[in-house]
C-alpha cells in the first residue's frame, strides 16, 4: 500500500517505528513532530522525553524553544503591520530607528528581513573595540535593554552596501523586532500573541523565558564529550529576541501551518510574499533563495520552503512543500539533532515525491574525487578558474561561492562526499555532513570536463 492511502493508525506506527531508530542512533532525548497536509493535521506526535531527569514523555504539547524558526514569526509580526498599513517592507530601517548611523541610510526594513542589511552577526555586530560610550559588548550571560542590544548594533560596519550581498544576520532580524515595537508600541512577540498565536489557535505559543511558569515546558539538552548535560544559561533578554526567541509546541506549529495553507489572519498575497526569495541588486537571489523568514530550495524538482533553527539545549525545523500541500515540522530538545535530514525524511515517507536522497553505489569514483576537491578548493577560497565554463565561473565567483561558505556554518572537515543521485549525463548530486547539517551540492559537468553549473542547499 502506498504511504499516501496509508490510514492514519499505519502512518503513526511507521513513524514510531522510523523516529525510534532514528533517536536510538543519534541519541535524541525528545522528539516533537507536527505534519499537514492541505490545511488538515495529518499527525502529532511527541517521542522520547521532554524531561531526562523526571522521565517525562515528550508529547504533542510539549514546549521548545524555536531557535532560529522564529525569523518566520518576526517576519510575520512585520507583515502584520505591512497588511495594516503601518509600516511598508521598503521603507528605511531609520526612519524609525533615528539612532542608528548614518551610513544606513539606504538599509531598508525588507533588507533586514531578506538578510540583505550588509550588517553581520553577532560577532561582528557585538564586539566592539574599543569600547566606547558605555557601551557594553554583548554576552551571553549578561542581560541588555533594548537601548543596548541597538547601541551595539549600531558600532558594526557593514560588509557590504544593502542589497549587494547576502549575509546570514541575526542582527538583522533583532532590529527587525525593534522596529515592530516602536511601530505597534509593544514588543513583538507580544504582537503576535495578541494578533497571530491568539487567533490561529497557537495557544501555547510566546515569547521564550526562563522565569515564568510554562507548562509542558521540553528541557534543553547539549552533549559534553559524550555525555548528556542540561543545556547552559543564557540572559533573559537574549533568550527572546527577534532573531529567534519563542516557545511553541507542535500542535501549535500545526496550526500555524494551517494558517499559511487556509490564511485567515493573513491576505494570501501577505503569505505568498512571505516565501518569495528575494533579489540582490544584480536581480539574482541569494544562494539559498532567502525570502521573509524563509528559505528555498528543491528536491528531487520540487519545491521546498524551509528554515532550521538552533539554540542552546534546542534544534528546530520547520519545513514546507507547496505543491504537495506538504508541512512537516521536527523540534528536538538537543542541539546536535538533525532535525533538517529528520523532517526530510518524514516527509518522503508521507509523500514518495518528496523523498530523501540517500547514498548508493558510486561508479565513478574518479569523478566524485575530482568533485570533492572542488567543493573543498571552494572552502578553501582557491577554487581554480579553469574549472569552470566561463559562464558558470562569473557566475558563481562574484558572491556565490562566499555565501556558500556563510551558510555551510563550519569547516567542511574530513567527512566524505556522498554521491546521492547521478541523471548519466554529467549532472550528479553528493551530500556532505558538515555537523548539525548536511550539505547538499549539484554538479553539472561538460564533456570536457568543466563545471556548467552548480546548486546548493543544507538540509
Amino acid at each position: 500500500m502506498d504511504t499516501l492511502e496509508k490510514p492514519a493508525a499505519d502512518l503513526a506506527a511507521t513513524l514510531e517505528c522510523h523516529l525510534k531508530y532514528e533517536m536510538e542512533y543519534s541519541k535524541i532525548p525528545g522528539l516533537g513532530v507536527a505534519i499537514v497536509r492541505d490545511g488538515e493535521i495529518l499527525h502529532l506526535g511527541g517521542y522520547g522525553l521532554a524531561d531526562v531527569e523526571h522521565n517525562v514523555p515528550a508529547s504533542s504539547d510539549s514546549i521548545f524553544h524555536s531557535g532560529s524558526t522564529g525569523k518566520m514569526f518576526t517576519a510575520a509580526a512585520v507583515m502584520l503591520l505591512v497588511q495594516q498599513g503601518r509600516l511598508k517592507l521598503d521603507d528605511p530601517v531609520r526612519r524609525y530607528l533615528i539612532e542608528t548611523p548614518e551610513s544606513w541610510a539606504t538599509m531598508t526594513i525588507r533588507q533586514l528581513l531578506t538578510m540583505m542589511s550588509g550588517l553581520g552577526n553577532f560577532s561582528d555586530a557585538f564586539a566592539p573595540a574599543p569600547i566606547e560610550n558605555d557601551v557594553v559588548p554583548l554576552n551571553l550571560w549578561q542581560d541588555h535593554s533594548d537601548a543596548q542590544l541597538l547601541a551595539l548594533a549600531s558600532l558594526s560596519p557593514l560588509a557590504f552596501a544593502p542589497s549587494e550581498n547576502y549575509r546570514y544576520s541575526n542582527t538583522s532580524y533583532i532590529l527587525a523586532s525593534l522596529i515592530v515595537a516602536r511601530v505597534s508600541g509593544k514588543p513583538y512577540y507580544a504582537l503576535l500573541r495578541e494578533q497571530l498565536f491568539g487567533p490561529a489557535g497557537m495557544a501555547s505559543a510566546r515569547d521564550a523565558s526562563w522565569t515564568d511558569i510554562v507548562p509542558n515546558r521540553a528541557q534543553g539538552y547539549s552533549r559534553d564529550n559524550g555525555e548528556l548535560r542540561n543545556r547552559c544559561w543564557t540572559a533573559p533578554t537574549l533568550l527572546r529576541t527577534g532573531d529567534g526567541g519563542l516557545f511553541f509546541s507542535p500542535r501549535d506549529i500545526a496550526h500555524w501551518f494551517i494558517e499559511l495553507d487556509r490564511p485567515q489572519v493573513f491576505r494570501p498575497d501577505i503569505v505568498a510574499e512571505m516565501f518569495e526569495p528575494a533579489q540582490m541588486n544584480d536581480g539574482r537571489p541569494a544562494i539559498n533563495g532567502y525570502a521573509l523568514g524563509w528559505q528555498n530550495s528543491e528536491i528531487r524538482g520540487q519545491r521546498k520552503i524551509r528554515h532550521g533553527g538552533t539554540w542552546y539545549g534546542f534544534r528546530a525545523e520547520l519545513a514546507r512543500f507547496p505543491a504537495q500541500k506538504l508541512s512537516v515540522a521536527v523540534l528536538a530538545n538537543i542541539d546536535d539533532a538533525q532535525v533538517a535530514r529528520i523532517a526530510q525524511q518524514i516527509a518522503g515517507i508521507v509523500d514518495p515525491s518528496v523523498a530523501s536522497y540517500e547514498p548508493f553505489a558510486d561508479g565513478a569514483p574518479d569523478r566524485t574525487k575530482a568533485d570533492d576537491c572542488l567543493i573543498r578548493a571552494i572552502a578553501a577560497r582557491t577554487a581554480p578558474r579553469d574549472a569552470f565554463t566561463a559562464e558558470a565561473w562569473q557566475l558563481w565567483s562574484d558572491r556565490w561561492f562566499e555565501q556558500v561558505l556563510v551558510e555551510s556554518e563550519s569547516d567542511l572537515g574530513p567527512a566524505p562526499l556522498e554521491l546521492i543521485d547521478d541523471d548519466g549525463t554529467g549532472r550528479r548530486r553528493y551530500r556532505l555532513p558538515t555537523g548539525r547539517y548536511h550539505m547538499h551540492w549539484t554538479v553539472d559537468r561538460q564533456a570536457d570536463g568543466r563545471v556548467s553549473a552548480m546548486r546548493f542547499h543544507m538540509e
